[in-house]
């Protein structure tokens, strides 16, 4: 992340994000992650994210994860780099043709 020259989240992403690093980190790391807030652009969820997270049915996504891959599809794909460690929502993401964070999951 640190080589990028902008970061990109989907709304939803708030929340995970500071759930799994305070279930890991604990309460000041995640007060630290939410005070990150503010460098990320936000793709704010919305009827047009919806329905492109709907149609992503087909692909074994959870809710959540369909929401940030139609998000992450929203932007332009030139230098747009998707960083996951979820199995379903990586193998989503390559199959739309994204660069991945990382390449392979174990």
């Amino acid at each position: 992340m640190g080589h990028a020259e902008g970061w990109f989240i989907c709304r939803t992403g708030f929340v995970e994000t500071s759930r799994a690093v305070g279930l890991v980190a604990g309460p000041i790391a995640t007060k630290t992650a939410q005070d990150e807030w503010p460098a990320f652009g936000v793709i704010e969820v919305d009827q047009p994210l919806v329905d492109a997270a709907a149609l992503a049915i087909d692909r074994e996504l959870r809710s959540l994860d369909s929401l940030h891959l139609a998000a992450a599809l929203m932007l332009p794909h030139d230098d747009l780099v998707f960083a996951t460690w979820d199995h379903r929502l990586h193998a989503a993401a390559s199959a739309e043709g994204l660069q991945l964070l990382p390449d392979v999951l174990d």
